[in-house]
């Protein structure tokens, strides 16, 4: 996010300064699985799907890297009835908005694009043939040599020591290089982001949540143009990662915090959902595993927009940071140099929470 950001304020002629405690990319980005979709439930993250979508497209024209983008679709797989109404609900929206190629799916169809899925109890499907993966490491890098590339300064391993205020207003950042001055300051430190915000006085409703992650050896059952593949009621996906499989599924009973150990008897509970929904995966051999953490907000939608005059904040993505971060970097640098965003960002408002203008996002993994 804060690459993005970066890229797309230097772009307009800011001058840019990125401040990182460790090294860029390696915080959640380092650790997600690299989805880019459309298929959401609300009008702007379906807008932020599809302009991210343009944006990884042009990657290379736009920043001279390569966003290693690969279109291999969205399959999310519906077992309820609820379910399947609420995702075709979707769906029609997404076509209105643009979104041309989504389809609804029959169980067979949908067997028919994943060779061994079980689909027996499945009340449907959709898919995206244009959502796919891209490269965290790709996009992020793309993004910071752009920047670097316009005069923007990327300052790693320096953890912010304080900010710098007069009165309300935030004027810049105290760091192990001195302080740093700006007309403009941005807290975009993912999961970490609340305790940034703490140094303020400020409550964030932002909490770090595990997620782990599962990557098989070269696997046969699976081929580089399956799509990336949702059992939405379980939350279990796989996809094609190298010539492996990388897989995993979200546990509720994990408690809010910053651990990222693997915890690795959760891959017993993993194998009996994959059991009865795809058991190719029980003859994969799994290679490596890690954990990574979601910035989890109560309704699943990020915060976007000015906290105090000279303040602003892009945190809380609750596991669609990467896929949103092309989209989010125009539009909030759009904002910060004309004053207005481009788009409708009310729904992100931080400030939403004590107003009650709440727009939840349903489709969340």
């Amino acid at each position: 996010m804060g690459c993005s950001l970066a890229f797309y304020l230097a772009r307009q002629g800011r001058s840019v300064i990125v401040i990182d405690r460790g090294r860029i990319g390696q915080g959640a980005t380092a650790a997600c699985a690299g989805g880019i979709r459309a298929q959401f439930s609300t009008e702007v993250n379906i807008r932020m799907g599809m302009e991210a979508k343009r944006v990884l497209s042009r990657f290379t024209d736009e920043t001279g890297h390569t966003a290693d983008f690969r279109q291999v679709g969205y399959l999310f797989l519906l077992t309820t009835d609820d379910e399947r109404a609420s995702f075709a609900e979707a769906v029609r929206l997404q076509r209105r908005l643009g979104v041309d190629d989504v389809v609804e799916l029959s169980p067979s169809d949908a067997r028919a694009l994943v060779p061994g899925l079980e689909t027996g109890d499945l009340a449907g499907a959709t898919f995206c043939p244009s959502d796919g993966l891209a490269g965290p490491n790709e996009v992020t890098y793309g993004f910071a040599n752009a920047a670097r590339r316009r005069g923007a300064v990327i300052l790693e391993d320096t953890p912010l020591d304080a900010f710098l205020t007069q009165g309300d207003r935030v004027t810049g950042v105290v760091t192990a290089h001195g302080q740093i001055m700006s007309d403009d300051t941005v807290i975009c430190a993912g999961p970490w982001s609340a305790a940034v915000g703490a140094r303020l006085g400020l409550a964030l409703p932002i909490a770090p949540s595990r997620r782990q992650v599962f990557v098989s050896e070269p696997f046969s059952g699976i081929e580089r143009r399956n799509p990336m593949t949702i059992d939405f009621h379980t939350s279990f996906y796989f996809h094609p990662e190298g010539d492996g499989v990388l897989f995993g599924m979200s546990d509720p009973s994990t408690p809010p915090g910053e651990d990222t150990t693997v915890d690795w008897s959760f891959l017993e509970r993993i194998t009996a959902v994959a059991q009865r929904r795809w058991p190719p995966l029980l003859d994969a051999r799994v290679k490596t595993a890690w954990a990574g953490l979601y910035e989890m907000t109560p309704d699943y939608q990020p915060l976007i927009g000015p906290l105090r005059p000279g303040l602003w904040v892009a945190a809380g993505f609750s596991g669609h940071g990467f896929m949103m971060a092309p989209a989010i970097g125009r539009w909030l640098a759009g904002w910060m140099v004309d004053g207005a965003p481009p788009n409708d960002l009310a729904a992100f408002a931080p400030n939403r929470f004590v107003t009650g203008a709440l727009q939840p996002e349903h489709n969340v993994v």
